[in-house]
């Protein structure tokens, strides 16, 4: 183990279930669910010793996120258990009755939660473990007294934004040259059978010009893109790999709601009574489609990492495939974005808490 820097996770050995007298036997798992070598069994010997032990290096850890699938016909053991400290830092997840239990021992909290279905039916579950809690909290205090002392500041790394203005609104705000990026494989997925994709946007611009969304690989070129020029709503798509650019544009309406929707042979972008269509070239719709295979497959909200962009607004809702998305959960995001409110003008934006 590598100090407090270091994360380890212990599959421990599940208990064979007992027979109840009086009672049937379940079907016990066999020694060898399958020769699949992604398959891991976890009811090898005494239930006293790991099946396997890793090591992570969590200053290198990006997302706190896991996830795996789990069968069994036992009621009770543990799944996994983990951590940076075994006597004051550590989780543990298991069942307990056929249904998930958390144990959570640190600094901060030392509780036991189970919750959900039984999952001890012999059907495979797809499980994920997430963080609990996402530390940045878009909100303002006042009135504050801390342990009935006047208490030492420590200065900024660099100064707080935020709405703390009597003024603010609900909404996410990005001031000129912010960006939000989102996994593809963490929006909801394009419907089947036919192929659709859709997404809408509620935005009140405050002005300047530049990205208000793309559909692309980070880092490379975005395949997609919907731009604010000048009051102007360009839509424009690039073919892969090459200069030609097609695009439509139509004014800015005074409402707020905007729709893109992506077909198997169009792209058509709504907004208010007006709307703009263009056909998609088999070389362009490849790409698009493949998109959602590849592990930089992005939505990004506002300006593409690496542009430059003058334009601002504020986000009063983001649906993709109709479910809403929290800009919290993106894969990453700029530090000068209120993720939970707006100004009512740009006269507001430099309140500091």
């Amino acid at each position: 183990m590598e100090g407090l820097c270091s994360l380890t996770l212990l599959l421990l050995l599940l208990w064979p279930p007992e027979t109840w007298e009086g009672l049937a036997p379940k079907p016990s798992l066999p020694t060898k669910i399958s020769r699949d070598p992604d398959i891991l069994y976890l009811g090898n010997g005494t239930g006293h010793e790991p099946v396997i032990i890793m090591n992570f290096n969590l200053t290198k850890v990006a997302r706190v996120m896991s996830s795996f699938d789990l069968r069994t016909w036992d009621p009770e053991g543990v799944i996994f258990y983990g951590d940076t400290n075994p006597k004051d830092d550590w989780f543990m997840l298991g069942l307990r009755s056929g249904r998930l239990e958390i144990q959570l021992h640190n600094f901060w909290a030392q509780l036991t939660v189970g919750a959900g279905p039984r999952l001890d039916d012999g059907c495979w579950h797809q499980l994920k473990i997430k963080n609990q809690l996402i530390p940045a909290l878009d909100g303002c205090l006042q009135h504050h007294i801390w342990v009935s002392q006047p208490g030492s500041t420590v200065p900024f790394s660099h100064p707080p934004q935020g709405a703390c203005s009597p003024e603010a609104q609900p909404g996410t705000f990005l001031p000129p040259g912010a960006h939000t990026v989102f996994s593809l494989k963490d929006v909801p997925q394009p419907d089947v059978d036919p192929w659709a994709f859709s997404l809408e946007l509620r935005l009140q611009f405050f002005g300047g010009s530049g990205c208000l969304l793309a559909l692309g690989i980070l880092g490379n070129q975005s395949l997609l893109s919907l731009e604010l020029q000048d009051q102007i709503l360009v839509l424009s798509a690039r073919l892969p790999e090459e200069l030609e650019v097609l695009s439509k544009s139509m004014p800015v309406s005074p409402g707020p709601l905007i729709q893109l929707e992506l077909g198997l042979t169009t792209v058509v972008l709504n907004q208010g009574l007006q709307k703009v269509t263009f056909i998609l070239p088999p070389a362009l719709l490849v790409s698009l489609l493949d998109l959602w295979n590849q592990p930089k497959g992005s939505l990004i909200l506002g300006v593409v990492p690496g542009e430059v962009s003058s334009a601002s607004f504020c986000l009063n809702g983001l649906r993709v495939q109709g479910r809403e998305l929290d800009v919290d959960q993106a894969l990453s995001r700029s530090k000068n974005i209120w993720t939970h409110s707006c100004p009512r003008s740009l006269n507001n934006t430099n309140t500091l808490h």
